[in-house]
């Protein structure tokens, strides 16, 4: 069953996770490489306007990704849902390594922008899934949570 309402909880929770340290990166400079809100407003043809890529990384991150992993979890074999969100931070960034990265010209594995990128990019992903992942388990209950024991 998919609960809606949750995985827009732990879309919210989660973005605000994730955005946290990337504005916070980006007070402190602290790894110039990482600039996922320029990337995708590059990719959204407004290189210029950072706005645009946050309102993608908000969009992505409360009411695409919240919803997909609500729908997808319960699939993907086990019983953890932290397990699973691990299964999904490291598949989103591949594909942000793979598709996203070479559409805004930093090569695969972001090898144009320098060898911290992968990494970063790698941790901010896991921190934004393990929340969502940790936020929807403590909002909708195990899995098994519909199945009453006999004893």
């Amino acid at each position: 069953m998919v609960h809606a309402k949750n995985a827009i909880i732990s879309g919210v929770v989660a973005t605000f996770v994730a955005g946290s340290m990337m504005m916070m990166n980006n007070a402190l400079h602290s790894i110039p490489e990482v600039h996922v809100a320029r990337t995708l407003a590059g990719i959204l043809g407004h290189p210029d306007a950072p706005v645009v890529g946050w309102i993608a990384f908000l969009s992505l991150g409360i009411l695409v990704c919240g919803p997909l992993f609500a729908a997808g979890a319960p699939r993907i074999p086990g019983r953890s849902y932290l397990v699973k969100a691990l299964l999904f931070g490291v598949v989103s960034w591949l594909a942000m390594m793979l598709i996203m990265m070479p559409l805004a010209g930093a090569g695969f594995f972001g090898v144009n922008r320098g060898h911290v990128l992968g990494f970063a990019t790698l941790v901010l992903n896991l921190s934004y899934w393990l929340t969502l992942g940790g936020i929807f388990r403590y909002l909708t209950g195990p899995e098994t949570a519909g199945i009453r024991s006999t004893t």
